[in-house]
């Protein structure tokens, strides 16, 4: 168990941070804005620079919940420079300078680790850099980083690190502050070109009683002070076709609300006003039930490099928002996956089948594209309609029915046709376990010969093994056992032994 830093980290909202690509597995949780406590007695915060990564010391291996690896198991080795872990469940220790504290100790230097526990959350500092930390604390009394709790390089810290400063000194803070860039959408900034951040642009903040203004700095910083509790609308004075959204929006920015007192750190983005509406159409002309395509600037498509993901599904179209001028690349099924539910190999726009007979989709500045991808040479597929029956009536509960590859490629998902009979597309080429189970509602049957009786909490039909060039075979039944009492199974058990 951790301790959190109290008052500060807890209501400081970083609304406009993403996590790191390499943390995926990490999901980092958003309250919603409060009344900002400032720094707290206790809290360590500051500006540092890492000077030394390594492994901790063996009197501090035995503070930690999950020990870290000794220096001879190579298998959880630390990167010197870096601080990469090979393993996510090993700890790394991150010695650092402190060029400007904020709450803490009175030292110079400080130790701060990652990983064990918070495996998926650690972060991932590099030495020479600079960062901006906020730690919480161990039980065992060692300072921890994660990327959830505000961590970040100190160059992308500018709009927080005066409102520190002000909390340090005692001095005003803001109530809602951020960074406003110039953007794209997420893997679609062109090459060598990072945000940037837009100077001198007029803000407003409104809500049914009161009206703010304020304007970016020269590092596009803004701040509004003395902002009353309500909902608020946010919105500035662009350039020409950019819309004042964030990145991971498909529209524009929506209200918000803040409480009185709040220190509401929101950064915002200037993306483009240009869209691609789209669909994919199979050989019959009709669109797809489901589809998975992925934008790319030219020159920038790699098999196993993600895209702009978007999706088509019982609508039969696709849509990408706030695309700028330029080149792009249009993919469907970047993966190649065999996939019966949309069972069509990878295709670029508007029908070939490598990238270099790909036809580039031309973008002006804030133009509306409708286009169209026809894919053909569909995979093999065929029908199987299943039945489910139960041999004493059907219990209630929630019925799951599943067809599983055995050798690896997407399963199909089940059309529902009745509530016991299902259909699935199956690949002609794959053999498929066909499988159904019931998770029970919790109940006591009537009282029987003296006791009562406990359902399980699941029952399982037996499964059925089915290949999917076998055209003859259209139809099968999954069948489910009378329900038998849990605790007369336990009882059977315990007589048995």
């Amino acid at each position: 168990m951790r301790r959190s830093v109290a008052g500060l980290i807890g209501l400081l909202i970083f609304a406009g941070l993403a996590a790191p690509r390499w943390a995926r597995g990490c999901a980092c949780s958003k309250a919603s804005p409060g009344a900002c406590q400032g720094l707290q007695q206790g809290d360590v915060a500051f500006v540092g620079t890492v000077t030394e990564i390594g492994s901790p010391s063996p009197g501090e291996n035995s503070g930690f919940p999950s020990a870290a690896p000794s220096s001879d198991q190579t298998n959880n080795s630390v990167s010197p420079d870096t601080g990469t872990n090979s393993a996510s469940t090993s700890i790394t220790r991150y010695h650092f300078h402190i060029d400007e504290k904020f709450a803490g100790p009175g030292t110079a230097e400080i130790d701060v680790f990652s990983g064990g526990d918070d495996g998926d959350c650690g972060y991932q500092f590099r030495k020479g850099e600079q960062y901006l930390v906020f730690t919480q604390q161990e039980l065992g009394g060692q300072l921890f980083a994660t990327i959830c709790n505000g961590t970040r390089p100190a160059s992308e810290a500018r709009a927080l690190i005066p409102q520190l400063r002000a909390m340090r000194s005692g001095g005003r803070v803001a109530s809602v502050f951020g960074v406003l860039r110039r953007a794209d959408p997420p893997f679609l900034a062109p090459a060598d070109d990072p945000d940037d951040p837009l100077p001198g642009v007029a803000l407003k903040l409104r809500s049914k009683y009161d009206r703010f203004s304020t304007s970016t700095g020269a590092d596009g910083v803004y701040s509004f002070y003395d902002v009353h509790e309500g909902e608020y609308t946010f919105s500035a004075n662009l350039p020409p076709r950019m819309q004042l959204t964030q990145k991971t929006l498909s529209g524009g920015l929506p209200p918000f609300k803040i409480p009185d007192g709040a220190c509401y750190e929101y950064d915002v983005d200037a993306l483009p006003t240009g869209h691609i509406h789209g669909s994919v159409l199979g050989p019959d002309g009709k669109p797809l039930r489901i589809a998975s395509v992925e934008l790319y600037r030219a020159g920038q498509y790699g098999e196993r490099k993600p895209g702009l993901w978007g999706f088509q599904g019982f609508k039969g179209y696709f849509d990408f928002d706030h695309i700028g001028p330029g080149e792009y690349i249009l993919v469907y099924n970047r993966t190649d996956r065999r996939d019966p539910n949309s069972p069509f190999p990878r295709t670029f726009y508007p029908g070939a089948s490598n990238p270099e007979a790909a036809q580039p989709i031309v973008m002006k500045e804030g133009q509306q594209l409708k286009l169209t991808l026809k894919v053909r040479d569909g995979y093999a597929t065929r029908p199987l309609k299943v039945n489910v029956k139960w041999a004493h009536g059907r219990p209630p509960g929630n019925l799951t029915v599943m067809a599983k590859a055995e050798d690896g490629t997407a399963n199909p998902a089940a059309d529902k046709i009745t509530d016991d009979t299902f259909e699935f597309s199956l690949l002609e080429s794959s053999r498929y376990t066909i499988s159904a189970w019931e998770n029970l509602d919790p109940q006591r049957a009537p009282e029987e010969k003296g006791h009562s009786c406990t359902v399980p909490a699941r029952i399982d039909a037996e499964p059925i093994s089915v290949q999917g060039s076998d055209d003859e075979l259209t139809e099968v039944t999954l069948v489910f056992s009378a329900v038998e009492c849990a605790n007369e199974g336990r009882q059977a058990a315990s007589q048995a032994n």
